[in-house]
């Protein structure tokens, strides 16, 4: 007599399912936060990975002596390179060109050429900043909200002038600073209009961004010059100086000042600035 084939039993629910306060079972451990990041393409990593432990020596095998001097040269060279780093992309790379992380950028960028025309708004802070100290990039920041000093009690016009640096660690900015700048262009739309040129006498290269806008919101009426950007790249190095006026023609605001005061103003406080942060 032949045996029917046993027919499977109801599956049982998994108990994790069930209950997603169950431990749930172990799996593949997750790459540590504090692991070293893979090296970029085209290059080996920084240092060689850790293994099993070695085995026992070997003899060399004759062929190998045969393949010359020249070989073992370039092994030893290649060995050098990952113990120093070299090739890894590490701190050791970055050319931060001397400039020096601040704990208050306030300190070091004092916008002296501003404070000739605006003081500090009533009701508000002197200046506020951060810092931030990150394995690939450090960042500083120190700002201001200012006021004319020859304007009235009933001008509401506002001033802010806003100060940026970067260290960067993991990656050289050169490639993308350019493009960063020249990109404000293509936001120039509805009642905005910017233009960048390049800008001589600052670290590898700068660009200066002038912001032109309509104060009455308007997209095909005529605009007024309202912003200004001055951005730097020295090395790994990239600073930034940001002006920028708010009024309102029905306010009694006053006037903002003209581009080529602006420009003045805010060359001269880079300036000062990049030279603080080298010798602070």
């Amino acid at each position: 007599m032949s045996i029917p084939p046993q027919q499977p039993g109801p599956q049982q629910p998994n108990p994790y399912q069930q209950n997603p306060y169950l431990q749930q079972p172990p799996g593949p451990v997750p790459p540590s936060p504090y692991a070293q990041p893979p090296a970029p393409a085209g290059q080996p990593p920084a240092f060689p990975p850790q293994g099993p432990p070695p085995a026992a020596k070997r003899p060399v095998p004759p062929w190998v002596w045969g393949l010359g001097g020249a070989v073992v040269a370039s092994a030893v060279w290649a060995g050098v390179l990952f113990a120093g780093g070299t090739l890894g992309g590490g701190d050791d790379e970055a050319d931060l060109a001397g400039y020096r992380v601040q704990k208050n950028l306030c300190d070091a960028v004092t916008i002296d050429a501003f404070k000739e025309r605006y003081e500090t708004r009533l009701g508000s802070d002197p200046n506020s900043h951060y810092a931030s100290r990150q394995q690939g990039l450090d960042v500083n920041n120190c700002n201001w909200s200012l006021k004319d000093k020859d304007a009235s009690a009933s001008d509401y016009s506002s001033v802010f002038v806003n100060s940026t640096a970067q260290w960067h660690k993991k990656s050289e900015p050169k490639g993308e600073f350019a493009s960063l700048y020249k990109g404000f262009e293509d936001r120039s739309q509805g009642a905005y209009a910017y233009e960048t040129k390049p800008v001589d006498g600052f670290g590898d290269e700068a660009f200066l961004v002038v912001e032109k806008r309509s104060s009455t919101g308007s997209k095909t009426g005529p605009k007024e010059f309202g912003g200004m950007t001055l951005g730097v790249r020295d090395g790994w190095f990239t600073f930034e100086l940001q002006w920028s006026w708010y009024g309102s023609s029905t306010s009694g605001s006053s006037k903002a000042p003209s581009e080529q005061e602006v420009e003045k103003m805010i060359k001269s406080d880079a300036r000062d600035a990049l030279t603080a942060l080298k010798k602070s």
